[in-house]
């Protein structure tokens, strides 16, 4: 793989964040295929994809320095990665690079209704493996004042959140679904962000309630919940924040639950009331929907901020 130039921008960043990192082969279709038939595509793109790599994208815009700790193969997708790093100005210099010559980087077939926005996904988490604890090089910098994760690699997100607790420091959770050995992590985290189901798969019931004070129980401090159109909630020991979703015209809703989180990470670093950070995020969530894509979609913080003081 060709020599890729480190980012100089970021040279003291806030937020480290660390996870998957995958590269989306994005097509566009009239409709959504039924079994059996043959459908012409629209539009076909590639882009980086993950749900760190795209909060931490979105944090960029917003002026936040980053730095990613992931995990690729030398080839031809994790060279599309670094480009899209230096491009962002995310700092990568401690991901790993396998040095395995037949690993593979991850990927995923990423179908989009032309009519909805709504998207299905296939992936590969490749051939590389999860980050080892002692793949981490160096401590967290003076600098990083909150950690973004995704809860996969949980020895190793669970030894640098132990980190960031110890400091004093913010740890955010981007939790899609039950990640292997959550529950390690889980009492390290500052804020946990996750879709509805994720109560039904990890407690067995769909009460919301029920669900976050057991999360809180366990030393959480904010936990919230969302539900795609119908907005989120948000739970704190003494606070319950609900904000609907703004109305958009969505043309892709690929990343948005990352942008949504990204969002909420920024929020937490201007330490704003945690019904404004909800609203922040939700905005932002939906500016992103209304265009394809998960890098020229990302709004910068004007455009987020207008929206914020209207709708619901």
């Amino acid at each position: 793989m060709p020599e890729t130039t480190l980012p100089t921008e970021s040279t003291f960043p806030e937020v480290l964040g660390m996870g998957t990192v995958l590269i989306d082969h994005q097509v566009v279709l009239e409709h959504y295929p039924v079994a059996n038939t043959k459908n012409p595509i629209s539009l076909s793109r590639y882009q980086v994809g993950g749900p760190v790599p795209t909060a931490l994208a979105f944090l960029r815009r917003m002026g936040v320095g980053c730095q990613f700790i992931g995990k690729w193969a030398c080839d031809g997708f994790g060279q599309q990665i670094q480009d899209d790093f230096v491009r962002e100005g995310i700092d990568f210099r401690r991901s790993i690079i396998s040095p395995d010559s037949f690993a593979h980087t991850g990927f995923a077939h990423v179908w989009i209704d032309q009519q909805t926005g709504d998207r299905t996904v296939a992936y590969s988490r490749g051939t590389c493996g999860h980050i080892d604890p002692h793949e981490i090089q160096g401590e967290p910098l003076a600098s990083q004042r909150l950690l973004h994760l995704d809860g996969w690699s949980a020895a190793a997100s669970t030894k640098i959140a132990q980190q960031f607790q110890a400091n004093g420091n913010l740890v955010v959770l981007d939790a899609g679904s039950p990640k292997p050995n959550l529950d390690q992590l889980l009492p390290h985290v500052t804020l946990i962000n996750c879709p509805e189901r994720f109560c039904q798969e990890y407690f067995g019931h769909s009460d919301n309630h029920r669900a976050a004070v057991a999360l809180l129980d366990m030393g959480i401090k904010i936990v919230v919940f969302t539900a795609g159109a119908r907005g989120a909630k948000l739970f704190t020991a003494d606070q319950h924040c609900v904000q609907p979703a703004f109305p958009v015209r969505a043309v892709d809703t690929t990343g948005a639950g990352d942008v949504f989180c990204g969002a909420l990470s920024f929020g937490l670093l201007q330490a704003w009331p945690l019904d404004r950070v909800l609203r922040f995020a939700a905005a932002a969530a939906a500016l992103k929907c209304r265009q394809l894509g998960n890098r020229d979609a990302l709004p910068d913080r004007a455009a987020v901020e207008s929206l914020a003081l209207t709708g619901p």
